[in-house]
């Protein structure tokens, strides 16, 4: 069972700061240009301590929280809360769409036991570096996105009342409104909380951020004689939202490949066509309408500076066994993109797994249209679209105790960094 808890949480104090200025993005996708940006956009935006740009970037992010906090830019609410979020967006269909969670500590446990499950596979490299920032600052600064099933929603309505009244919290970053609600009520909390012990969670997005927990916590044990178990460091921010929300979004992260030494395509859809009918398009428009027509296993194809727009159709769903390894289990063999990672980049094209894993000869991007610029202006040779993963079967993948390859899903929207922040010690 997930044990979560209530927490005093660290928060830009509105009356020294503007709140629009001061937040950023998640760490991992802030580019350099960004990075610069928001460092100049306010002196005490959060990307100072989520992504500082010194040469020692993790004394220096210690530094800035003790100032920041010392002089009350950041200050700790008096009382142990949930904090409620709600984050606003515009789909990709025009519709207007509310995604609802909140933000608790969350106990670290092992994924051996079943409680806390990942879905994706991690990179040391990544780890490395946030484990470096917690112990430099003792405190995570951005929150781990969590799901859970409620298909009652329960939870949900235990929240709802509080949305009556005055967000704390009302930012707009990148078209995406952020509202947060301070939740200290003990009646409510412990509901919540006895309501969320029978679950399983499900990391959606902060592999690398939980696993940097579990080997901080381990670190912290080893030096304390005393420890009990209940100390902060066994906990971990978490944003916590429904599986059964309508406001789950997962789009596609579309793959560019380039700088393959021999690359033609012909040879290439030759290959293809072993085990999928090739369709040509007019244009990417109708080829983007017909992919999203398809249920599954099924690929768009931009190719040549005069682009040319194909959808790869597998003929016989019976030949993944065929053309997958066998050591891959049926719950992960069923995703678009590992046939497209296993068959298509690896057999045809030639990128080994290992290649694949450093992104060695490929761009991940979410845009279509930014994929189709990279071939027309030649900075890549082939694109493959992708249909986005779907709810149910990251469920499936994750309830097997399995992982998916890196990139198969992306929860949108980002959560946003500098909403709430939580220090591991007292």
């Amino acid at each position: 069972m997930p044990l979560i808890r209530p927490f005093r949480g660290i928060r830009y104090n509105l009356s020294e700061v503007n709140i629009d200025t001061v937040v950023a993005p998640p760490y991992d996708v802030i580019s350099p240009e960004q990075q610069n940006q928001l460092y100049d956009k306010d002196p005490r935006n959060i990307v100072r301590l989520i992504l500082g740009r010194e040469e020692d970037r993790y004394t220096a992010a210690a530094k800035t929280f003790t100032e920041w906090q010392n002089a009350d830019i950041l200050m700790r609410d008096n009382r142990p809360s949930f904090y409620a979020l709600v984050q606003t967006f515009t789909n990709r269909d025009g519709r207007t769409v509310q995604r609802r969670g909140f933000i608790a500590l969350c106990r670290l446990e092992e994924f051996e036991k079943g409680i806390i499950l990942p879905h994706e596979k991690t990179l040391s490299k990544a780890k490395e570096d946030r484990f470096k920032l917690f112990q430099a600052t003792n405190s995570n600064f951005s929150q781990i996105f969590a799901l859970y099933s409620d298909a009652e929603k329960i939870v949900d309505g235990m929240i709802a009342p509080f949305e009556k009244f005055e967000s704390s919290i009302d930012v707009t970053f990148e078209n995406v409104r952020n509202q947060l609600w301070v939740i200290s009520d003990v009646v409510t909390v412990e509901k919540i909380s006895q309501t969320m012990k029978p679950k399983q969670v499900l990391i959606a997005d902060g592999h690398h951020r939980y696993e940097t927990g579990l080997a901080y916590r381990d670190l912290m044990k080893s030096k304390n004689p005393s420890h009990t178990g209940a100390e902060l460091y066994n906990y971990i921010m978490m944003f916590f939202t429904n599986l059964d929300d309508e406001g789950l979004v997962i789009f596609p992260t579309h793959r560019v490949v380039h700088s393959l030494q021999k690359f033609d395509w012909n040879e290439c859809s030759s290959a293809v066509g072993k085990y999928f009918s090739l369709v040509e398009f007019p244009s990417m428009q109708a080829m983007g309408k017909a992919l999203g027509s398809r249920s599954r296993q099924s690929y768009g194809i931009i190719v040549g500076k005069s682009p040319k727009f194909f959808i790869a159709d597998l003929k016989d769903e019976k030949t993944v066994r065929e053309i997958i390894p066998s050591d891959i289990p049926g719950e992960v063999k069923d995703l678009d993109v590992v046939l497209l990672h296993s068959y298509i980049l690896a057999q045809v094209l030639g990128i080994s797994a290992e290649a694949q894993e450093k992104k060695l000869n490929i761009h991940y991007l979410q845009s279509a249209d930014e994929c189709a610029e990279k071939i027309r202006s030649g900075g890549a040779q082939i694109a493959f679209i992708v249909n986005p993963t779907r709810i149910e079967q990251v469920r499936a993948v994750a309830k097997a105790g399995r992982t998916m390859p890196q990139k198969s899903t992306f929860f949108y929207p980002k959560l946003l960094s500098g909403l709430v922040l939580n220090t591991m010690t007292e």
